[in-house]
């Protein structure tokens, strides 16, 4: 049984390195959330809530994730090898621990990432209601040159690579946020009235 534990041990663990090589971008369903299916195509979603239709939670996606599946291979591994190659306790024990654990890695992983994945969507959303705020530059900026500015919303600061149709504006200056476009602010020098 323990090369079993081995086996789950170096086939999380390649996997789980063959996708930070990859960059993360291999790889079926995307989350725990349901947000995309098994082939990776996006699921339909409520635009309000960002929740996918038919339901907030879906439990079969959920089991078929590969980010499941990674960390249940090598919870499962691990902990069956360690405690079968240590002679810890009996072989129905350790199968038993290491079947635990890995389900437990598995659900701790994927609602962990889920979560993160939530509030990262929710942030980039709030970037959007940057338009109209006054910033101040970090990084000079100008016609031609692409520069760093930072925000104040809903009471955190929030830094935007920031581009301008005028000439430069220093380090330091006040800055009027025209539009955004993902996480690039157009901006223009803030005007005397309001420094």
């Amino acid at each position: 049984m323990g090369l079993v534990y081995l086996f789950a041990f170096v086939v999380g663990l390649g996997i789980l390195g063959l996708q930070a090589i990859m960059g993360g971008k291999g790889g079926g369903g995307d989350d725990a959330s349901g947000h995309a299916d098994a082939g990776g195509k996006p699921l339909a979603t409520d635009d309000a809530v960002g929740k996918p239709l038919g339901g907030s939670f879906d439990f079969v996606a959920f089991f078929l994730s590969l980010r499941f599946w990674i960390f249940a291979f090598l919870g499962f591994g691990m902990s069956g090898s360690l405690l079968h190659f240590l002679s810890l306790a009996s072989p129905v024990v350790v199968f038993v621990l290491a079947v635990a654990s890995g389900l437990g890695a598995g659900l701790f992983a994927s609602l962990a990432f889920s979560l993160v994945m939530r509030s990262s969507v929710s942030s980039m959303a709030d970037v959007t209601h940057a338009r109209g705020t006054v910033g101040r530059v970090l990084v000079p900026l100008g016609k031609q040159k692409t520069g760093q500015i930072r925000v104040v919303l809903r009471g955190q600061s929030v830094d935007l690579v920031a581009t301008t149709d005028e000439e430069d504006i220093a380090r330091g200056e006040q800055v009027i946020v025209e539009d955004v476009d993902g996480n690039t602010a157009r901006v223009s020098k803030s005007p005397s009235e309001l420094r």
